[in-house]
C-alpha cells in the first residue's frame, strides 16, 4: 500500500473543509429563515409568565391585569421580580422576622386579589399578636414550577431575603412529577423548558442541567461527558430558531410528562418507572433544600396542599365512586386515600423535616362547613380556601417552630 503523498493529504484538507464550510453555511442560511417564520407554536399563553434561562419560566415584572376565575373578577398585580407580592427590599428590616413561600400557582394564588391570598393573610395574622416585632411573609410561587425549579430560585434570589423561615408548599396533584426531565410552558409561540436536576449513582446531583429535545436527559449514570453535552445543547435550543423547528421531530419518542396524571400516587404500588424516579426526584430536591437552607441559618418546613378530586372523593358516597370508578378502573386500588401525603411526611421524618399536611384540615373543615375551599373549575384555592390555609398555617407556627417566636437574625 503506497504512503498517502502530500498533494493527496492536502487535497483531502481541502475538500474536507470545503464540506465543513458549506455545512455551516447551509445550517445559517436555515437559522435565519427559520426566524423568518411565524412561532412553532400558536397556542394561547399565560401573559403573566416569560421564559427565563436559568429558572425556565417566572413572572412577567410589574405584570397588572384584571382576571376572572369561576365568576369572581379581582385586580392582579406582580411586583417587580414578577411575584404577585407587594415590594420587598433584599435587605431584612431590623426586627423583622421574615417567612419565605416557596411554591407554585397555590402559593402564587393569581386566582384572588393580593389582599386576599394566603401569604398576605398569614402575615397579617401574625403582625396581629400584640408583641412589637414586625413579620413579613414573602410569595416566591410561580405556576408549574417545580421542587428543582424553587431550589434554583432559593440559591439565585430567594436566600439574598435572608428569611428566618423558608415554608416549602408540595401540591400532590402535580408537584411530584413536575420535577422530571421535559416539563415545559409554551411562552411567546416555543417551549420553554424548566431546568432539572438528576439522580446519579442513587444520589441526587445538585446541579441543575438545561433540557434539550431530542437528547435522552441524564438520569442514573451521569458522566461528565453527557452532562457536557447536555449542557451545551441545552443552551444552543434557547438561542436557536432551527431548532425550536425541529423540536417535534426530536422530541416525537419521548414520554409527554406534563400529561402524566397524578392518580398513580394513590395506587398501592407505582408500577410507572417514570413515578419511580419521580420520587427519588423530590425527595432528593427536598432534603437538599433543606440543608442548604439550614446552612443559612434559617429554619425549614413544608406544607402539602391535596387536589380537590381528592378531597371531593373523601365526601362521596359508594355509589358515587363507582361511576369515577368505571371511567377509571385502576382507582378501584386507591383505598389508601393519603398515601402520597403520608410517604412524603415519613421520608422527611428521616432528615427532621417538619410537615403540616393540609389534607385532613380542609376535609373536616369541609364536612363541618359544607363549604368548598377550591374553584370548581379552576381547582385552585378560592378566597375562603385561601384564608383557611393561612389561618391553618398560622395555628401551626407557634407549636412546631419555636424560632418564630424567638429572636430574628
Amino acid at each position: 500500500m503506497r504512503p498517502t503523498s502530500s498533494r493527496q493529504l492536502s487535497t483531502l484538507i481541502t475538500n474536507s473543509l470545503i464540506i465543513i464550510t458549506t455545512v455551516i453555511i447551509t445550517l445559517v442560511c436555515l437559522e435565519i429563515g427559520a426566524r423568518w417564520l411565524p412561532p412553532p407554536y400558536q397556542n394561547a399563553t399565560n401573559p403573566g409568565i416569560v421564559c427565563s434561562e436559568q429558572l425556565g419560566w417566572r413572572g412577567r415584572s410589574n405584570y397588572e391585569a384584571t382576571l376572572v376565575t369561576d365568576g369572581y373578577q379581582h385586580p392582579v398585580r406582580f411586583n417587580e421580580r414578577g411575584m404577585h407580592d407587594r415590594e420587598h427590599p433584599q435587605l431584612k428590616p431590623e426586627g423583622t422576622y421574615r417567612i419565605l413561600m416557596l411554591g407554585d400557582s397555590f402559593v402564587q394564588a393569581a386566582q384572588v386579589a393580593e389582599t386576599e391570598t394566603a401569604r398576605q393573610i398569614l402575615e397579617d395574622l401574625l403582625n396581629s399578636r400584640p408583641a412589637g416585632r414586625r413579620y413579613e411573609v414573602i410569595n416566591a410561587g410561580i405556576p408549574s414550577w417545580g421542587a428543582g425549579q424553587e431550589l434554583i430560585y432559593y440559591r439565585q434570589e430567594g436566600r439574598s431575603y435572608q428569611p428566618d423561615l423558608v415554608l416549602l408548599v408540595i401540591y400532590i396533584g402535580n408537584d411530584i412529577k413536575d420535577n422530571l426531565p421535559g416539563r415545559a410552558l409554551t411562552i411567546a409561540g416555543r417551549n420553554c423548558y424548566a431546568p432539572y436536576l438528576a439522580v446519579c449513582d442513587h444520589q441526587l446531583d445538585p446541579t441543575p442541567l438545561p433540557y434539550a429535545p431530542g437528547l435522552p436527559p441524564v438520569e442514573g449514570e451521569c458522566s461528565a461527558s453527557y452532562k457536557f453535552v447536555a449542557n451545551m445543547l441545552g443552551k444552543l435550543y434557547r438561542s436557536s430558531h432551527l431548532y425550536a423547528r425541529l423540536e417535534p421531530l426530536l422530541a416525537a419518542g419521548q414520554p409527554d410528562v406534563n400529561a402524566l396524571d397524578y392518580y398513580h400516587l394513590y395506587l398501592p404500588q407505582e408500577d410507572d418507572e417514570l413515578f419511580g424516579y419521580a420520587w427519588q426526584l423530590i425527595l432528593g430536591i427536598v432534603k437538599q433544600l433543606d440543608r442548604e437552607v439550614r446552612q443559612d441559618g434559617a429554619e425549614f418546613a413544608v406544607v402539602l396542599v391535596s387536589p380537590r378530586e381528592v378531597l371531593q372523593f373523601t365526601q362521596m358516597s359508594e355509589a358515587e365512586r363507582e361511576v369515577i370508578y368505571q371511567t377509571v378502573p385502576d382507582l378501584r386500588q386507591a383505598r389508601d386515600i393519603d398515601r402520597p401525603n403520608r410517604k412524603l411526611i415519613e421520608a422527611l421524618a428521616e432528615d427532621n423535616i417538619r410537615v403540616l399536611d393540609l389534607f385532613p384540615l380542609f376535609a373536616s373543615y369541609m364536612n363541618e362547613t359544607g363549604q368548598s375551599l377550591y374553584y370548581s373549575g379552576d381547582n385552585h384555592w378560592n378566597v375562603t380556601g385561601n384564608r383557611v390555609a393561612a389561618e391553618m398555617i398560622y395555628a401551626w407556627l407557634p407549636k412546631d417552630h419555636a424560632g418564630i417566636i424567638g429572636s430574628s437574625k
